[in-house]
């Protein structure tokens, strides 16, 4: 069926797709904020930001949000790929690259001063000068963005922190903002033992309901489409909170009832949307589940997902490893508990939502692993 009308559907379910509003992030922007005032004020960030959790949480939006308003106070904000954290190789061809040297030869002293002309000479292998040529390239502060912080690999890692302490004493001015899975705080203190003090963790997990309502009300509403609230109030139950699937939902709500030549979403055309979007939904599931059959912990998915269930949504501190170490038992793990609460934490399926509460990434993907057939149905 093909659309109606001119109307634009707001919604973006894609992955890093920025979301048409960027609601129940006040917190994690005021955050970013505060960084940004010191640093316009000429007052060098003493911490940067780790936002971390479950992926389609919208922490890649996140970052451009934070991006675009450093630009907005006239500051750079660039992006370090995370390939560059391959080895030690990737990252000095990547800060070459960043500091506007690519081609050129210099000395190490010679790369104190970008600007000179150099002769052809041994390249700098110095990543502190590189970072803080990148840093100081040209006049305006500089917000670095590091996405997809758990693929950080050690070697490349610490090299990179320690230029990082050293631009901080230096007084460059910079902030250093950086997101991942629920597995970049680990990765990132395998670096180095003083990596932990340079960011201020904050989590980024599901939504609040009223902010799920609001996500998908207001850019309805303002494409010309309104939502009704009921319709908003089982889209939002069924997204569970999870912002993925919220985008999901209403770009698929939308479309129905604009297919439709309707003139509000309407509670029935929602209910189509649940239709139409639940295909997609079981593959997002399967790829979870194959994820998992790769690392060989599939097996304890479902008994792990009675017990959070049976807890009541969530597991507390003192409970979570002797609960690891029980469910691991019987499928012959080849690690400890702490091998296998890594792999889960890196995947997203159960991260610390809370202090001193572990509880499952998206919580309808339990659901769905119960109700697969031979799903264990409880855990004692």
């Amino acid at each position: 069926m093909g659309r109606a009308s001119d109307r634009e559907n707001p919604f973006q379910p894609g992955a890093g797709a920025r979301p048409p509003l960027l609601a129940g992030r006040t917190a994690e922007l005021a955050l970013a904020d505060s960084r940004l005032d010191s640093l316009e004020r000429g007052r060098r960030p003493p911490r940067g930001l780790l936002f971390f959790g479950p992926r389609g949480n919208g922490k890649t939006c996140l970052l451009h949000e934070i991006a675009d308003n450093a630009r907005r106070r006239g500051m750079r904000a660039e992006s370090l790929p995370a390939a560059s954290f391959r080895d030690p190789d990737s990252l000095w061809h990547q800060l070459t690259e960043l500091a506007g040297l690519a081609g050129t030869r210099l000395t190490d002293a010679q790369a104190a001063g970008f600007g000179v002309s150099a002769e052809p000479r041994v390249a700098t292998r110095n990543v502190s000068k590189l970072l803080t040529g990148w840093i100081r390239r040209k006049s305006s502060r500089l917000v670095i963005l590091l996405d997809e912080a758990h693929a950080v690999e050690p070697a490349a890692g610490r090299i990179f922190f320690d230029a990082v302490q050293a631009a901080t004493r230096d007084d460059a001015p910079f902030l250093l903002l950086a997101a991942g899975t629920p597995d970049a705080p680990r990765r990132i203190r395998k670096a180095g033992t003083l990596t932990e003090r340079m960011f201020e963790r904050a989590p980024v997990g599901r939504l609040a309901r009223a902010e799920t309502m609001r996500a998908l009300s207001e850019p309805a509403r303002v494409s010309g489409l309104p939502l009704r609230e009921d319709a908003a109030a089982l889209l939002a139950a069924a997204s569970q909170d999870y912002p993925y699937f919220v985008q999901l939902l209403g770009d698929a709500a939308w479309s129905a009832a604009d297919a439709d030549g309707l003139s509000e979403i309407s509670g029935s055309a929602a209910r189509l949307s649940l239709e139409a979007v639940g295909p997609q939904i079981e593959r997002f599931y399967a790829e979870r589940l194959d994820e998992a059959r790769g690392r060989r912990i599939e097996g304890v998915l479902a008994p792990l997902a009675a017990l959070v269930r049976e807890r009541g949504g969530f597991l507390g501190e003192l409970e979570l490893r002797p609960a690891l170490a029980r469910l691991a038992a019987p499928h012959g793990l080849p690690g400890d508990e702490t091998w296998l609460l890594e792999n889960l934490s890196d995947l997203g399926v159960l991260w610390r939502g809370g202090p001193g509460r572990w509880e499952l990434g998206i919580p309808s993907f339990g659901d769905y692993l119960l109700a697969l057939p031979g799903a264990v149905p409880g855990s004692r």
